[in-house]
């Protein structure tokens, strides 16, 4: 700010990481809030100073949700379950880990102008006998890794056939994102079928404790290059407010369900927000990179082509 730059993004992680292990209202957890909202004033107050003019924007990128884990409830893990309802093949757990913990690093790199040290995480190998299973939140995803692409239904059934009533059926998931070879993406559920692209419903819906635009989201993720053979989406319990991670955290973000999927963004009221719903972080950009164009001139942000659905 002092030396004029256009643009300055900062991340602030504390909350997020006390809230992962301690919970979303425990007395730490709100201390880290506390804290995190001291930088916020001390930003405010810095920019008098500034060699230019600056208006600040808060994003908050998710919520968080909170329940005991899906090992907590059950005793055993997501990839035992999946583990147990192969017909053969060897599972590898791949963990969460730490969102956070290459961000210190940047930092200093940044700090100091000496560059990251960065290694790319190694790929699974694609062999016919293994699964991989990651737990991200209360998303599953499991890779079943006999071809270098996605799987159908069909042939996750034919090959496997206990596997996808195993996740289905089982109390703690809420639903599985497969894709036929003959209906196309498809919301599986223990009493239902919810036939993503036309909308249509057999049985229970699937969705139906969910957000409204939930479909949405998954239409959207089915479309993904890299989206996993099955997406498992843990249930979510609307009088609790609960679900249930697939990783060790007691409050957790990533899938479907509760105050997770409720972010924000904090903003000066002389800056314009579409009336639609903002939905994906495609249309959060397109809603930032406008505040920029307006505020710094058309040619500050490059556009990405047609915007979204929020100009």
């Amino acid at each position: 700010m002092m030396r004029g730059s256009p643009a300055v993004y900062a991340t602030f992680a504390s909350y997020d990481e006390v809230a992962h292990h301690s919970g979303l209202e425990r007395a730490d957890t709100f201390e880290a809030l506390r804290k995190v909202d001291q930088q916020f004033a001390r930003i405010e107050r810095a920019r008098r100073y500034a060699a230019r003019p600056y208006r600040i924007v808060v994003l908050s990128d998710h919520g968080q949700t909170q329940g005991a884990t899906f090992l907590q409830r059950n005793g055993y893990s997501l990839e035992e379950l999946v583990a147990r309802s192969l017909e053969s093949g060897e599972v590898q757990g791949i963990a969460g880990g730490d969102e956070q913990a290459g961000k210190p690093s940047l930092a200093l790199a940044e700090a100091t102008g000496q560059g990251a040290k960065h290694t790319e995480p190694a790929e699974p190998a694609v062999a016919g006998d293994r699964v991989v299973v990651l737990g991200s939140g209360n998303l599953g995803l499991v890779y079943l890794m006999d071809e270098k692409r996605r799987l159908t239904s069909e042939e996750i059934d034919e090959r496997h056939p206990r596997l996808i009533p195993a996740l289905r059926e089982h109390p703690h998931v809420g639903w599985l994102l497969v894709h036929s070879r003959e209906h196309g993406p498809m919301c599986l559920g223990c009493g239902g079928v919810r036939y993503l692209e036309d909308g249509r419903v057999e049985g229970e819906d699937p969705l139906a404790a969910f957000p409204p635009n939930a479909p949405t989201h998954l239409l959207r993720t089915d479309g993904f290059p890299h989206v996993a053979d099955i997406m498992v989406g843990s249930f979510y319990d609307a009088d609790l407010d609960e679900g249930c991670a697939f990783e060790e955290l007691i409050s957790f973000h990533g899938g479907l369900g509760g105050p997770q999927t409720r972010p924000f963004i904090l903003h000066p009221v002389e800056l314009a927000v579409p009336d639609a719903p903002i939905v994906g972080a495609e249309q959060v950009h397109d809603v930032l990179a406008g505040w920029r164009r307006e505020l710094q001139g058309d040619d500050a942000v490059p556009l990405r082509g047609e915007p979204a659905t929020v100009a």
